[in-house]
């Protein structure tokens, strides 16, 4: 189970069995590309200094640290940041503030930040 500030789930990805691991090539970076890349690509200026290219340069993190803490999900900044109140800055991934005033916002569904929870809990192993 993971906790986040206001957001309490069990962890189910993509509808598997509670045991099936969770697949860093297969699971987590298709949304890593979709969600995060288009501002978090290397060779793109972002504040945070975090790149998402590749397992590498995710698992090293940004100015803000490290954002996967290996077997700890609920510690981890990248899932924190996926929540409706990350610790600092704005939920990810960003949107237009005029789309999230209107209720209009594009969030990572449930079930993708569930994935990328066992992931991380799971050893977020380059697999």
């Amino acid at each position: 189970m993971i906790a986040l500030p206001g957001v309490l789930f069990l962890i189910n990805p993509q509808g598997r069995a509670g045991n099936e691991t969770v697949s860093f090539k297969k699971d987590v970076f298709p949304l890593v590309q979709t969600y995060c890349l288009p501002c978090h690509a290397e060779e793109n200026f972002n504040p945070s200094e975090l790149s998402m290219d590749n397992y590498k340069l995710l698992m090293a993190g940004g100015k803000s640290g490290p954002s996967v803490v290996k077997g700890k999900s609920a510690e981890s900044l990248m899932v924190q940041k996926l929540g409706p109140k990350p610790p600092e800055g704005e939920r990810m991934p960003l949107n237009p503030k005029k789309k999230v005033k209107e209720g209009k916002a594009v969030w990572m569904k449930e079930e993708e930040v569930k994935a990328i929870a066992k992931w991380i809990d799971q050893g977020a192993k380059e697999n």
